[in-house]
Formats: structure tokens, C-alpha cells, sequence
């Protein structure tokens, strides 16, 4: 005995790198949802101003009106799982000259889209009008509520990938706050559906702002180095990533867009009322696939195991979707008059089933972002089938609201467990080749 300490072996060390590891993923994971709920809260307290100035029939539209712009920015979803995979890998070679490259090319990009966003949606007011049953003038606004979410997701998919989750949480909480202000304001003013509209607006545009100007910041030092795409690489992962994101926002939103148009006004605001709070729980658990995806894509980039963050993301998710559950089936009542006030309470009896159908989608969306994240894109197709089946079945069978809602439940299970027997199956038959 000389005294001297023995330096720790290779299994102490992999022990301590895991361990440092996953403190980072669950502080990332507390910022990421602590700001999202900012998010989420400030936008549940937008639609709960909302519903008691507008009324049932007129909150209605309005909430067709939002469910109608998310579907239009589906392009952003197409690629920004494909720019944080890029930017996951740029960060990872410390390459911060292709990373304002990517800033600068997504950022030029994505505002011409915007820009020809908002022509389409004034060129065609007038039929879009008619569908939704909505005043004229609020279609434009659809436009440039699209356009602005198109360019502000597009460059959270740069933080995200780099894991700047400060950048990503406050753009977020900036997003959230401007939104209630900007709502509360105007229509404290007399504006009412205008106010509500242009309100929605304002969110997103002040997010953009922000987050432009920090990763203008952050690479400004950088000299700017021209990405080369690599386009069948980008159209292959972008497969799964429009699959993903198809599957999202028509499952969480053009349901919506259905009911308006085959319902009457009333019974689409009923409808729209269930939607806000069983989407609660798919807002709940959506800071889940944000740090699953860039820890999954730099762990396969690495060559290490992916399983660890899968589980525990999934285990996240769970728990937050069954205690969700268990306040809508106890106490759904009192969350709907917490959200929109007294004169939806007819909307109560489709609440608990439409949360179950937000808890499937968020898994749907969790496994597929772990598929893009570890090149696995087999389930693809079957979600697009899934998909497609379920908004064909409510076209088909829309009896009643409760009809609709118990298709949405079947629809996301069976998305879910497309998903997850493609990644099992191409897992299996990719023997060891494929990192879990």
C-alpha cells in the first residue's frame, strides 16, 4: 500500500457516463416540458377567453379556423425531423460553419413558403370559405397563421437538434404569452372573432422573432459554410417524416375540419370543446419526442445502444397519460368548465374517449420520431393507410359526435400498433446492423 488511488476501470467510467447522460436528458426534459406547459397553459387560457366571448357556435369556426392553419403548415413536420437530424449531426462534428449554413438556407426557404402560403390563401378564400362555413376575410389570416408557424418550426428544429432546449423552451413561452396578450387585448377592444384571429397570430410571429434573432447570435462569428444536401438521403428519412407528421396533424386536427362541415355550428363547437381538452394530454407528454429524437439520432450516430432513452421516454409519457386519464374520467366536468365555461358541458361525455385517442396519437408520434431518429422507416406506409382509413371512416359513418370520437380511438390504436410492430419487424431483420 503506497498510498495512491487506482483510477477507475472501463465499467466504472461507462457507468458514469450514463449516469451523466441521463441527468441531461431529464433536465432537458424538464426545460422542454416546463416551457411547453407555458405554452400549452397560455394556450388553453387563449381558448378558454375565447369560448366565453365567442360563444358555441362562433368558437366553433374559430377552432376550425386553427385546426385548418395547422393542417396547412404539414410541410414544416415533412422536414424539420430530417434539419434536427442534420443539425444533431453538425453539432456532433462541432461544424458550427455548416450549422449557419443550414440556419441561413432554412431560414430563406421556409419565408418564400410563408410568402406563397398566404397568396394560395387569398387566391382561394371564397370555396375555403364556403367549406368551413366562416367568414370570408378570416381565410387569409389561416394563410399567414401557416406561413409564420411554417418558419418558426422550421428553425426549432435547428435548436432542437443542437439541443439549444433554452432557445427552443422560451421561443415556446414567447409563443404562449404573446398569444394571450395579443387575444386578450383585442378583443377586450370589441374585435371578438377578428381579434381572436389576428391573436393567434401574433403567438407564433413573436417566437419567430425571437428565436431568429438568437440563432443569428450564436452564428454570427461562424463563417458560413454552403450545405451540400444529400436529397435521396433527405427524401428517404423525409418519407418517414411526412408519414409521422401526416398522421399528427390530421389525426389531432382534421377531424375538426370534418365536423364543421358535415355538423351543425352547434354541435361543432360541442365537438371543439371535447378537441381542446383532449388534446391537453397530447400537449402534455410533446416535450416527450423533442428530446427523444436528438438523443436517439447521436446515440445511433455514435453506435450506442438507443434502447435506454426510448423506455424512458416512453415510461414518461405513460405516467403523465394515465394521470391525465385519471382527471378526465373523475373530474372532466370541472375541466371543461375550467376551459370554455358552462355552455359546453354537453360536450363532458365525449371527453375521457377523446383523451385516450390524444394518449395513442402522442405514443404514435413518440415511436415514429425514435424510427426517424434510427433510420428505421418502415412504418411508413401502414401509418399512412391508418391514417387515411380513419378520416375515410368518419367521412363515411359520422352519425353522431360519439360515433366520430370512437372512430378517432380505433384509428390511433391501430396507427400505434402499426408503428410499433414495422419497428420491431424491421429491427428483427436487421439483426445487429440496427442500434437498440
Amino acid at each position: 500500500m503506497n498510498g495512491s488511488v487506482s483510477p477507475p476501470g472501463p465499467f466504472l467510467l461507462r457507468r458514469g457516463l450514463q449516469r451523466l447522460r441521463t441527468s441531461a436528458i431529464v433536465k432537458q426534459s424538464l426545460l422542454v416540458f416546463t416551457t411547453g406547459m407555458v405554452l400549452n397553459v397560455c394556450g388553453f387560457v387563449v381558448h378558454a377567453v375565447a369560448s366565453r366571448q365567442l360563444g358555441v357556435a362562433a368558437y366553433g369556426g374559430l377552432y376550425a379556423l386553427i385546426n385548418t392553419a395547422l393542417i396547412a403548415a404539414l410541410p414544416v413536420a415533412f422536414i424539420a425531423p430530417v434539419v434536427a437530424q442534420l443539425a444533431a449531426e453538425f453539432r456532433a462534428l462541432h461544424d458550427d460553419g455548416h450549422l449557419r449554413g443550414l440556419t441561413d438556407s432554412i431560414a430563406g426557404g421556409f419565408a418564400k413558403l410563408a410568402l406563397l402560403y398566404l397568396l394560395v390563401a387569398t387566391a382561394g378564400m371564397f370555396p375555403f370559405a364556403r367549406f368551413l362555413h366562416v367568414p370570408i376575410w378570416s381565410v387569409p389570416f389561416v394563410g399567414l397563421i401557416a406561413g409564420v408557424a411554417l418558419f418558426v418550426n422550421a428553425l426549432r428544429a435547428i435548436a432542437q437538434g443542437t439541443q439549444d432546449f433554452v432557445g427552443y423552451g422560451f421561443s415556446n413561452a414567447a409563443e404562449g404569452v404573446a398569444k394571450v396578450i395579443g387575444i386578450v387585448a383585442l378583443i377586450a377592444v370589441g374585435l371578438r372573432l377578428g381579434g381572436a384571429v389576428i391573436g393567434f397570430f401574433v403567438g407564433p410571429l413573436c417566437a419567430l422573432i425571437y428565436l431568429a434573432l438568437r440563432l443569428k447570435r450564436r452564428y454570427a462569428a461562424s463563417p458560413r459554410h454552403r450545405v451540400r444536401y444529400d436529397w435521396r438521403r433527405i427524401l428517404n428519412a423525409g418519407a418517414g417524416a411526412a408519414a409521422a407528421t401526416i398522421a399528427i396533424a390530421l389525426m389531432g386536427s382534421a377531424d375538426v375540419v370534418l365536423v364543421k362541415h358535415y355538423f351543425p355550428e352547434h354541435a361543432a363547437g360541442l365537438y371543439s370543446a371535447a378537441s381542446l381538452g383532449g388534446k391537453m394530454l397530447l400537449y402534455l407528454v410533446g416535450f416527450v419526442p423533442t428530446v427523444l429524437l436528438p438523443q436517439a439520432a447521436d446515440r445511433h450516430a455514435r453506435g450506442a445502444r438507443t434502447r435506454d432513452v426510448l423506455a424512458g421516454s416512453l415510461a414518461m409519457l405513460v405516467a403523465a397519460a394515465l394521470c391525465g386519464l385519471f382527471i378526465f374520467y373523475f373530474f372532466g366536468l370541472d375541466v371543461l368548465h375550467a376551459l370554455v365555461g358552462h355552455a359546453f358541458d354537453a360536450a363532458a361525455p365525449l371527453l375521457v374517449k377523446y383523451g385516450l385517442a390524444m394518449v395513442l396519437l402522442a405514443l404514435t408520434n413518440s415511436l415514429t420520431f425514435y424510427g426517424i431518429a434510427t433510420h428505421r422507416l418502415a412504418f411508413t406506409v401502414p401509418l399512412l393507410i391508418c391514417t387515411l382509413s380513419t378520416l375515410a371512416a368518419i367521412v363515411t359513418f359520422h352519425s353522431t359526435l360519439a360515433t366520430v370520437v370512437e372512430i378517432m380511438v380505433l384509428g390511433n390504436f391501430a396507427a400505434a400498433l402499426a408503428v410499433t410492430v414495422s419497428l420491431l419487424f424491421q429491427r428483427n431483420s436487421n439483426g445487429r446492423r440496427s442500434t437498440v
